[in-house]
């Protein structure tokens, strides 16, 4: 299980296995906030077990509704404390009714009277959670050496202006790959061809004059826009084809760490754009764990009923659709390091290196100077 603190010898964790793959970046980034649950996941009456980078952690809410996290281990004998109570806002032990709270300090041992050593000796790790933005969030690392920054600083702009954005959120989903290959996948340029039928608009809502082409008599055609490198599908006579995405101004950074990417889509002329927020973070290193939401700027009713009509119309089923696609080009990617020492990488990847050197130096950087790697100000800003 890998450990959020430093290591003292620091050569195996920044040993590098392929180009800009240090050996210990497949188990995660620490030292970051993570939606581990959305808010409804999270009942009043009982834990909840979660699994992220590696670490097993027991979440519940205390008795002023507020999140907790903390090691999913009894001290006593090893059980799951998520199998366990939630009682009067503290974690009580299913197996012998050990009870700790929100600090991870064991406050009762049914067979001692008082409070004693042994009650220091039986705290369990603990983890910083908030709840923000209908999302249960945990900091994964070491809180001591690196505190954990203001979440309000770490999440997209629409998550603090619930008046002024509609966000949908998706259901989560697993994949059985490791988080490196899900993170690749991102990149703006393979969706003309991977999802060149899931991207589609409705056809209810297809724009006049698109064409119908064949995929044999498709090409792609490399144009770089404010957001990254894209790919165009055009014809063989290099003509433009509509395949669901239009063209919008964009602002602000297509990857955050420390794994959240946006896509600003604008699924029909006319039609209000929105962006789709994905956070792709390891359960451990051949599982991703896949957050999910559309964000639109909606501030009346109306631009509301109409974000929800796209959303239903047209945005569901394409997203349903392109999670599948995704998942299984992550997982057909096989293991990351034989994937990385075997690629040839070309013109449309430059965007995937830029990310990786990204993933690198925030891997790093804690493990070398002691300071952890931040987004520049206003890159969570909502993109249009």
């Amino acid at each position: 299980m890998p450990s959020f603190h430093l290591p003292m010898d620091l050569s195996d964790a920044t040993r590098e296995l392929a180009p800009l793959l240090p050996a210990g970046l497949p188990d995660g980034l620490p030292h970051y906030w993570y939606p581990l649950l959305q808010s409804e996941e999270l009942p009043a009456d009982r834990p909840v077990g979660a699994l992220a980078l590696g670490q097993r952690l027991s979440l519940w809410r205390d008795g002023a509704g507020q999140p907790q996290a903390v090691q999913d281990r009894c001290p006593h004998r090893s059980i799951k404390l998520s199998v366990g109570r939630v009682l009067d806002g503290e974690l009580q032990c299913l197996m012998h009714g050990l009870r700790f709270d929100g600090q991870g300090r064991c406050t009762l041992v049914p067979w001692e009277s008082g409070r004693s050593r042994l009650h220091d000796r039986l705290a369990v790790q603990a983890y910083p959670a908030r709840e923000l933005g209908g999302y249960v969030w945990v900091y994964l690392g070491d809180a001591d050496r690196f505190p954990p920054p203001p979440l309000e600083t770490q999440v997209p702009e629409e998550l603090l202006q619930p008046d002024q954005y509609l966000c949908i959120r998706l259901p989560t989903s697993i994949w059985k790959a490791n988080w490196l290959p899900a993170i690749d996948g991102s990149d703006g340029f393979h969706a003309v061809v991977m999802h060149t039928d899931s991207q589609a608009v409705h056809r209810a809502e297809r724009a006049p004059g698109s064409t119908e082409v064949p995929l044999e008599d498709r090409r792609v055609k490399i144009i770089k826009t404010s957001h990254g490198i894209r790919g165009v599908s055009v014809d063989l006579q290099g003509r433009p084809l509509n395949h669901g995405h239009f063209d919008v101004d964009v602002k602000g950074q297509r990857f955050n760490l420390p794994c959240l990417t946006s896509n600003p889509i604008k699924p029909a002329p006319g039609a209000a754009p929105y962006v789709s927020r994905l956070w792709q973070f390891p359960q451990d290193r051949g599982h991703t764990q896949v957050v999910r939401y559309l964000a639109w700027r909606a501030g009346t009713e109306a631009e509301r009923a109409e974000a929800r009509r796209v959303f239903e119309v047209v945005a569901r089923q394409r997203l349903e659709q392109v999670n599948l696609e995704d998942a299984f080009a992550a997982e057909a990617m096989g293991d990351v390091v034989e994937a990385r020492a075997r690629e040839v990488l070309m013109t449309p990847d430059e965007d995937v290196v830029k990310v990786r050197r990204l993933l690198n130096d925030a891997y790093l950087q804690p493990l070398t100077t002691g300071k952890r790697l931040d987004n520049p100000p206003g890159a969570l800003a909502f993109p249009m």
